[in-house]
């Protein structure tokens, strides 16, 4: 089955468009990965009744059924559902599933070719809806509007999100019985930010997390789809006591060199973490320190904020030189080695003219730090800190563009020692590995930022005394300087 499987995987992902792909946000689980998710499922003895929402053409399902049959497992009946809304696959998945299943003394399954969200979600909330112990998924991949139907649908659950993959899981949640599993291949970007606090709220008040598994290269997973988005396999338990979670690592499809090791759940979701950020440590990650005896920046009474000037919003006022009546308007492109450089040759502007909009975002002569919101795939880190001295400013006003997260106490100037403190720890190694275990992407927000931890101000002075002193800033530097911090 693994042959034909994988044939008609790869045939569809050379034949179909990329339009109707991103239509149905659409990627098949290669088998392999298929297989490895199959087998995190404990065997059982009792009736099966399993659930594979955006089924593709089965794979999920049919490596589900060929560990049961290769195990000799001694369940009683077994029933599948599986869902795909794209009629292109339904005959090649009902054959699949029907092979699959004939196997067995007792089973039989249904085809579901509609959308999965809008009939859950209306059974859900009329209290008509199948339940199943075990959920194998990988679900759509694909934004929702506030006023979609999606959106709507994942409401009928309790669930506000942003996306289709959560909603797809959030459904899953909602229909698997207690004690029952959920195993899915899901984007790792629910782990951190904003606007997927509800879900992981949704999680944690419904699931354990049992397993978290992490593909060391975020491009292997998918390749043959040349899917660049970090993915993880997760697995949940319905209503029961949150316990140790089980890791596991390796660097591709194949599972070769697979590691695994199990962690407190407080490695995962650290104490007082208002955000509820997951983190997800490697091995040598794991017990190094103990992260409640550093501070947050809120009790630090410093502030992290985007920068407030959207530039497309105010094309009229952008300038390539500086000149009277205008202030410098800082962008990604104006911060070198870590400080200020400007003005730059570049496509973007250099300055931006005043005027009663402009003039109420600007900030005053100080000292700031600033942190790139978006970082390129080829950087090695991820969070990359600049300084901003009252020596850069022209006169006493400077503009922060919206790619950059600045660093301020209620928009007025850091102190200085504390500045040149924030510029060692930020761009320490420490710091970007403590990113690195609850964010798999490239992008850096203020409320990442705020989720990290920070030394006392105590500590950030002395840093700063010491970077002070330093004639030239490097990684070797940076990290140097912190250790005493974090013995």
């Amino acid at each position: 089955m693994e042959e034909i499987l994988e044939k008609e995987r790869i045939t569809h992902a050379l034949k179909t468009s990329v339009n109707h792909k991103e239509e149905f946000g659409q990627y098949f689980t290669p088998y392999p990965i298929a297989n490895f998710m199959s087998s995190l499922f404990p065997v059982t003895n009792k009736k099966i009744k399993l659930l594979d929402p955006g089924a593709g053409i089965g794979t999920l399902s049919c490596s589900f059924m060929e560990r049961m049959l290769k195990e000799k497992w001694d369940t009683p009946e077994l029933h599948v559902s599986a869902y795909d809304i794209d009629k292109d696959v339904y005959s090649i998945l009902n054959k699949n599933i029907a092979s699959s299943s004939a196997a067995f003394k007792k089973a039989d399954y249904e085809i579901f070719s509609e959308d999965f969200l809008a009939k859950t979600s209306f059974e859900y909330s009329r209290k008509v809806n199948e339940t199943y112990t075990h959920v194998i998924m990988n679900p759509p991949y694909k934004k929702i509007q506030a006023d979609s139907k999606e959106r709507k649908s994942a409401r009928a659950f309790g669930l506000e999100t942003v996306n289709l993959y959560s909603a797809f899981m959030g459904a899953a949640i909602s229909l698997t019985e207690d004690n029952g599993y959920i195993v899915a291949i899901v984007p790792r970007s629910f782990c951190n930010g904003v606007y997927y606090k509800p879900f992981r709220e949704f999680i944690l008040k419904n699931c354990a997390i049992k397993h978290i598994h992490l593909f060391e290269s975020r491009d292997k997973a998918f390749k043959d789809e040349a899917v660049l988005q970090e993915n993880i396999i997760i697995m949940l338990q319905k209503n029961v006591k949150q316990g140790n979670v089980k890791i596991s690592y390796c660097k591709d499809d194949t599972f070769v060199g697979l590691s695994e090791f199990e962690v407190q759940f407080s490695q995962i979701l650290h104490k007082n973490d208002s955000e509820k950020y997951f983190n997800i440590p490697t091995k040598q990650q794991v017990g190094e320190e103990n992260l409640t005896i550093y501070s947050n920046l809120k009790d630090l009474g410093i502030n992290v904020s985007t920068g407030p000037i959207v530039d497309f919003r105010m094309k009229s006022l952008l300038l390539k030189d500086y000149t009277n009546n205008s202030v410098p308007l800082v962008y990604s492109v104006h911060l070198k080695n870590h400080r200020f450089s400007w003005p730059q040759e570049s496509k973007k502007p250099n300055a931006i003219l005043q005027d009663e909009k402009v003039n109420k975002q600007l900030f005053p002569k100080g000292f700031y730090v600033l942190v790139k919101r978006f970082s390129t795939k080829e950087e090695t880190k991820r969070v990359v800190a600049s300084l901003i001295t009252p020596d850069d400013f022209i006169e006493n006003g400077i503009a922060f563009e919206n790619h950059l997260n600045v660093f301020h106490v209620k928009k007025t100037s850091l102190l200085e020692n504390i500045a040149y403190g924030l510029i060692c720890w930020l761009n320490s190694t420490y710091i970007d590995e403590k990113f690195r275990l609850f964010s798999g992407h490239t992008q850096v927000n203020a409320t990442d930022l705020r989720n990290l931890p920070y030394p006392s101000l105590n500590d950030l002075e002395k840093l700063g005394i010491q970077l002070k002193a330093r004639k030239t800033w490097n990684q070797f530097v940076f990290d140097e300087l912190i250790k005493e911090i974090i013995k």
